[in-house]
C-alpha cells in the first residue's frame, strides 16, 4: 500500500457537543489537504495502511491503533477543548446555512493545529512506525514558513480564437474554500472574480467545477463532463468592450 490520506479530527464518542466535533472537523481540512498533496507525490510504501488518522481524545492512547477495516493507522492526541474554545468562542447552528462563524485570529488557530500535528508526527516517530515522520515534519514546517497558505491553480486553458487565457485558482483556509476565475488577454489580467465559496472541506466543493469551455461566445465553468451542468457563465463581450 501507499500512504495517500491524512486526516485530523476529534473523537465524537469523547465529546458530547456534536457541533464542536463538526466545527473542528470542517476547520482542519486546509492543513491536512496540503500535507496530502505533498505526501502522495512521494509514494511512500506501507505494509497495511494508506491513511494516517490524527485523532483527538480526552485520554489518548500511548500506542498507535491499526484500523484494518479502513486501512488506517491512528495516532491519538490530547484535545485541549478549553484552549480551542478560547481561540474559537462561537456556536454554530446546524444544519448550516452557509459558512461557519469565521475564526477571527487565523494565526493563533493555525498554530494551534500546527502544534497538534507536529506532536502527533513526533509521537509516531518515537514509536518507530512506518510513517515517514521526518518527511511529514518537514512538509509541515514548510507550510508554516509559508504562512499556512494552501493555494493552487486547478486548471487553465488558452482559447486562441478569443486570444484569452482562463484559469481556475483555488484557496483553502480554516474558514472557507474559494474558487476564482481569472481571465488574461495579451498577458494582462482583465477579470478576476470569485465564483464559488463553500465550507472548507472537499466534500463541499470537489464536484462543483471540472472544466472551462467557450460556447457561442459564452465562457462556462462546467461542473461535470457528462451532463455539462454549469457553475458559472460569462458573456465574453462584457469583458472585451
Amino acid at each position: 500500500m501507499k500512504l495517500k490520506n491524512i486526516y485530523l479530527a476529534i473523537e465524537s464518542e469523547d465529546f458530547t457537543d456534536k457541533n464542536l466535533v463538526s466545527d473542528f472537523n470542517f476547520q482542519t481540512d486546509f492543513i491536512t489537504h496540503f500535507i496530502e498533496k505533498k505526501i502522495v507525490a512521494k509514494k511512500f510504501e506501507t505494509s497495511n495502511f494508506q491513511t494516517l488518522m490524527i485523532r483527538g481524545r480526552k485520554s489518548p492512547s500511548d500506542k498507535l491503533v491499526l484500523k484494518e477495516h479502513f486501512n488506517a493507522l491512528e495516532v491519538e492526541f490530547f484535545f485541549d477543548e478549553k484552549k480551542y474554545n478560547e481561540i474559537y468562542p462561537y456556536s454554530n447552528t446546524y444544519p448550516l446555512d452557509g459558512l461557519l462563524m469565521p475564526v477571527k485570529n487565523e494565526n493563533d488557530f493555525n498554530n494551534f493545529l500546527f502544534e497538534i500535528i507536529l506532536n502527533s508526527f513526533e509521537k509516531s516517530k518515537a514509536l518507530n512506525t512506518e510513517i515517514p515522520s521526518d518527511c511529514l515534519i518537514e512538509i509541515l514546517n514548510d507550510f508554516k514558513l509559508n504562512n499556512f497558505k494552501n493555494e493552487w491553480l486547478f486548471k487553465f486553458k488558452i482559447f486562441k480564437e478569443q486570444s484569452i487565457k482562463a484559469s481556475l485558482f483555488c484557496k483553502l483556509t480554516c474558514n472557507y474554500f474559494s474558487l476564482e476565475l481569472i481571465i488574461e488577454k495579451n498577458k494582462k489580467e482583465i477579470l478576476k472574480k470569485e465564483i464559488l465559496k463553500t465550507l472548507p472541506n472537499a466534500i463541499m466543493y470537489k464536484y462543483e467545477f471540472k472544466d472551462i469551455v467557450i460556447e457561442n461566445n459564452i465562457l462556462k465553468v462546467i461542473k461535470d463532463d457528462y451532463d455539462k451542468s454549469t457553475l458559472y457563465k460569462l458573456q465574453l463581450s462584457d469583458i472585451n468592450n
